[in-house]
């Protein structure tokens, strides 16, 4: 009985010792393909907006892609709440103020229709202090400031 409970606690171990060392493996394999994708997502500027696909779906103006959408949907809500509004005086039920709806529905045209401008400027903002903090890093430790670089 107890020669069974040794070579059991062996294979045990070395069970478990075979699966941390695969997943030693494999994350380390994961870790390094990882930083090198790290450093492309986090070092972009707004280059990455003038992709064709992007623009199709993003639409370049009001009248294509996505903020046709948005400005359809954003007519759709100026209907209800007119017709909301107008009926609102004969069911005798409290609406919003027109000029609060008026002045939300402005914004929210501003916003949605300058939206690529506020996105570009935003990954820009990222791309200059990120260009900082690498280049503070070149600076300082005299070699290249990377992702795949920081264990090293």
């Amino acid at each position: 009985m107890i020669i069974y409970l040794e070579n059991s606690t062996e294979i045990t171990t070395n069970i478990i010792n075979t699966i941390n060392e695969i997943f030693a493996n494999l994350f380390s394999s994961i870790d390094n393909s990882l930083y090198e994708i790290l450093d492309n997502l986090v070092f972009i500027n707004s280059e990455v907006l003038t992709d064709k696909y992007f623009y199709k779906i993003f639409g370049t103006t009001s009248n294509n892609g996505i903020l046709l959408i948005a400005n359809s949907l954003l007519i759709g809500f100026i209907l209800y709440y007119s017709i909301k509004l107008m009926m609102s005086n004969f069911t005798y039920q409290r609406t919003e103020n027109p000029l609060q709806f008026i002045f939300k529905c402005i914004i929210f045209g501003i916003c949605m229709n300058s939206s690529f401008f506020i996105v570009e400027q935003i990954i820009d903002l990222n791309f200059n202090v990120c260009s900082i903090i690498k280049n503070l890093g070149e600076d300082m430790f005299r070699k290249k400031y990377l992702f795949y670089r920081i264990d090293k």
